[in-house]
């Protein structure tokens, strides 16, 4: 429908009188009378930001409560508004910034890392304890190898490192280092010398593999002769069936790897009774109940080439590692690492 500018206001102006009658619903009168696309949906525009639509619709939009109904002309005519809701537009944005110490936290800090220096060099044994006064964290680290480079809590440090290996640096010398966060004040508390360990480095393997043994030996001992199901009873401990086992894959279900154990049932007979074996996780006592000999293959060349195969690729490594055995080679790169 064509009207005229004089016919639209008329026309606009009577919806708008009509409109602001009590208890007239403003959907219906735009789905019936509106000339815009949104007339299907009741003239609903939906939620809009400030400054999509026009400027005279834009300013009575946003410059009126909630409630409101007018007119306004725009370059498409004249338009019958009311004011449904509002919601207040948040804006969500990412700011980064990169955070530096002040000129003065990073003197403190050197001041600071200075003078525990000072006080610690000054009684080397007092390091942990001048460190625990001042609320420092002190990072033991235990057997730093020549060439390593990371160290726990710090990163790659090998700085650090190769002071420690420096034929100048004694026990219980103490440096200050530069590092990313600040300073880390490393003291030098002992040297592991090549060859054989001393008593007391070795106490740490040595003493369970002692505890094992001995603990075996009462084992046995106490069980001596007993009947599997007595061993069983007096050690608050069942009798368990374990099927499918190989020599390949020694594992003994709920005491994992036992080679030894496996080994002795396939050196048994049918209804055999071992005596009482020390495997890895246990002491054990074994009867076969069955055996099942694995199938004949008809031919085993298969099996011989793979075998074969095997030990030609092992050939490099292995000359590889006798060379190395057999050489005396004197590894200098952490002079120049």
């Amino acid at each position: 429908m064509t009207r005229t500018k004089e016919e639209a206001e008329k026309e606009a102006t009577s919806l708008l009188a009509e409109a602001k009658k009590s208890g007239v619903v403003f959907a219906e009168l735009a789905r019936d009378n509106s000339d815009g696309p949104s007339a299907p949906n009741g003239g609903d525009l939906g939620y809009f930001q400030q400054g999509t639509m026009v400027p005279a619709f834009n300013d009575f939009a946003f410059d009126n409560p909630v409630g409101t109904i007018g007119m306004v002309e725009t370059d498409f005519g004249f338009h019958v508004i009311k004011i449904d809701d509002k919601e207040d537009l948040v804006q969500i944005a990412t700011l980064s910034r990169e955070i530096a110490a002040s000129e003065e936290t990073t003197n403190k800090l050197f001041t600071d890392a200075t003078k525990f220096e000072m006080e610690t060099i000054e009684d080397e044994g007092s390091f942990s304890d001048i460190a625990q006064k001042s609320e420092y964290l002190v990072r033991p680290v235990n057997k730093i190898k020549q060439l390593d480079e990371n160290l726990p809590g710090l990163g790659a440090q090998r700085g650090i490192v190769q002071w420690a290996f420096n034929d100048d640096t004694e026990v219980g010398d103490i440096k200050r280092f530069n590092i990313n966060d600040g300073y880390a004040v490393v003291q030098l508390t002992g040297v592991y010398s090549e060859g054989l360990m001393s008593a007391e480095d070795a106490s740490a393997t040595v003493l369970p593999i002692i505890r094992k043994e001995r603990k075996a030996a009462q084992i046995i001992a106490a069980n001596q002769g007993k009947a599997m199901d007595a061993i069983a009873s007096d050690n608050n401990t069942t009798v368990s069936t374990a099927s499918a086992l190989t020599v390949k894959s020694p594992t003994i279900p709920g005491a994992g790897s036992e080679p030894v154990v496996v080994g002795t049932a396939y050196g048994m007979k049918e209804g055999e009774t071992s005596d009482l074996l020390e495997g890895n996780t246990g002491i054990f006592k074994i009867e076969v109940t069955k055996r099942t000999e694995a199938p004949k293959l008809d031919n085993y060349a298969t099996y011989s080439n793979t075998l074969k195969t095997n030990a030609a690729n092992r050939v490099n490594s292995e000359v590889y590692n006798a060379l190395k055995e057999s050489s005396e080679i004197e590894d200098k790169r952490a002079t120049f690492y």
